[in-house]
């Protein structure tokens, strides 16, 4: 090997070696800043967690505390019963306030006082002779006045442990504020609400408590908390989450009832294996060793749900196909059985039969027709309406004339029918595709006739707010929320029992309203009928007369 290539391999080895060498060094770069990222992402996300569950604690106790308000307020307010008089020993009284503690295993009653917050009665009470002092405890006066509330942590009347009491103000004759009724609940491990807080415990040192307007601890999952102040390193004051003293805290209002819920835990535990370098360490390797897998696996799982999903729309189509074609072929099954047997009978029998009969068989024969017709042709314009190439022709109509006539063709093929129908006096003018607004009356009719087999029609025709308003009612059995939901959609078939038709015809008749600038609803109350309307925009009235 010559000098000139020795000293050539040379300089590559020291470029490989310091690529090499900065590869590393960015590496490591790169591994610090994602240990130190995913700690902090890892912390961040976990406060917003812990703080996410303590607001809902919070909002889950002031709806309960809101519906305990309401709740009293119906009883205690109820003006079917006798009325408060909060005077000493009241038999009336006592007989209400015993009727609203019935558990016989209680260990808190009830007391009731007068507006100057003297005694007056009570259930349970430790001493009888505090009937006839006066019950000084913190927020009775504003109860007095007027406002339920929470009181905070005192000694009670009816247990030697201290108690909240559910204070709420009382009303008399002619609804005067006479006094208030207090409902002691103590404060101790073995008391109901307690129970149910002291099962929030969270790891070794994690605590929940509910502390009330003084500072003092209601209920907490650590029974050697309750009835004391709150600890000082907690600030009460700032609702969120907090770092202190080595310690976190979560604190959220509880407005309805003055209280505070509060979440305390050793920062350590809190954040556990997010401060530990070894677990960062594993994570990482774990992390890169499987990221080639992972990419494998997210590239497949892609194209595995793209596959699913692909699959799962053929198989909708396929569905809505078969669906499709057995409603087609049930429905047109019908008209053309009977218009081959109408025609069939009147072949055989033309020269035995009537002259009315024979009318009455061709007019059946024509009716079955007419319902072939109209299947096949909502079947074709709902192609071409998906394909837009539904065709218009607008001109300037008596929206009155072209409702008659729907009506009047839908008599003659049903005269036993009942259909009322109401038109203003004056000409309501819109522009419109006259066959298809016919088409539309003709769906409208048709459904309605079907939903309603027994029921007489209404139909009515008004103008108002510059639209022209058709509305078609029956008093068939109308149809729930879900039906009006989806009743315009394609293939929503009937509200009867034995529903019937290709679910096309009101899906038809929002496509010809939508594409004439107007709107169509339906409203029904289940079981009263129901009524479906349509609006068009008005126009004014032709200067010439309109060809008809």
């Amino acid at each position: 090997m010559t000098a000139p290539q020795e000293a050539f391999r040379n300089r590559r080895d020291r470029v490989l070696l310091a690529a090499a060498v900065v590869g590393v060094l960015l590496t490591s770069a790169l591994v610090v800043f994602t240990v130190r990222k995913a700690e902090h992402d890892g912390s961040a996300a976990l406060q917003r967690l812990q703080q996410s569950q303590v607001e809902q604690l919070a909002r889950s106790m002031d709806t309960r505390i809101k519906t305990v308000y309401v709740q009293f307020a119906g009883i205690l307010d109820n003006p079917q019963a006798p009325p408060w008089s909060a005077t000493a020993r009241n038999p009336g009284d006592l007989a209400r306030i015993t009727a609203l503690s019935p558990n016989r295993e209680a260990r808190t009653g009830i007391v009731l006082v007068d507006t100057q917050g003297v005694v007056t009665n009570g259930t349970l009470l430790r001493d009888p002779a505090a009937i006839g002092t006066r019950l000084t405890r913190p927020g009775l006066d504003a109860v007095l006045r007027g406002a339920p509330a929470f009181l905070p942590v005192a000694p009670g009347l009816t247990t030697a442990l201290p108690t909240v009491a559910l204070a709420y103000p009382l009303k008399g004759v002619g609804g005067r504020r006479v006094g208030a009724l207090l409902y002691e609940v103590e404060v101790a491990p073995t008391s109901d609400f307690n129970a149910e807080v002291s099962q929030l415990r969270s790891g070794r040192t994690g605590q929940f408590s509910f502390v009330d307007s003084k500072g003092v601890v209601v209920a907490s999952s650590d029974a050697s908390l309750l009835g004391r102040a709150l600890p000082r390193q907690v600030d009460r004051g700032r609702n969120g989450f907090r770092r202190a003293h080595g310690q976190v805290s979560v604190v959220e209002p509880v407005p309805s009832a003055g209280w505070t819920a509060v979440f305390t835990q050793d920062g350590s535990e809190f954040d556990g294996a997010l401060t530990g370098p070894l677990r960062s360490a594993l994570l990482l390797i774990v992390l890169g060793g499987a990221l080639a897998a992972g990419l494998s696996v997210v590239l497949l799982a892609r194209r595995l749900r793209a596959a699913r999903e692909e699959q799962r729309r053929l198989q909708e189509v396929s569905a809505v196909r078969e669906e499709f074609i057995s409603i087609v072929s049930h429905e047109l099954r019908t008209p053309v059985a009977g218009l081959l047997g109408f025609l069939q009978t009147t072949l055989d029998h033309w020269d035995a039969m009537a002259e009315d009969e024979r009318r009455r068989a061709i007019g059946r024969s024509l009716s079955s027709a007419r319902r072939l017709h109209a299947l096949t042709r909502d079947v074709l314009d709902t192609g071409s309406m998906e394909s837009g190439g539904m065709g218009y022709s607008f001109l300037p109509t008596d929206l009155r004339e072209e409702v008659t006539s729907a009506v009047t063709a839908a008599k003659d093929l049903l005269p036993d029918r009942e259909i009322e129908l109401t038109v203003p006096d004056q000409p309501v003018w819109v522009s419109c595709d006259r066959e298809r607004i016919t088409q539309v009356m003709t769906n409208l009719l048709d459904n309605a006739l079907k939903s309603a087999p027994s029921s007489p029609l209404a139909v009515t025709v008004a103008q108002a707010d510059g639209l022209g308003h058709v509305a078609v009612a029956d008093e068939g059995p109308g149809m729930d929320e879900a039906e009006l939901s989806r009743v315009f959609e394609k293939f929503v078939r009937g509200r009867t029992a034995t529903p019937a038709g290709t679910g096309l015809g009101l899906y038809i008749c929002k496509q010809i309203v939508t594409a004439h600038g107007g709107e169509i609803h339906a409203e029904s109350d289940e079981g009263r009928g129901a009524t479906v309307t349509f609006s068009l925009p008005l126009v004014e009235a032709p200067l010439e007369a309109v060809p008809v």
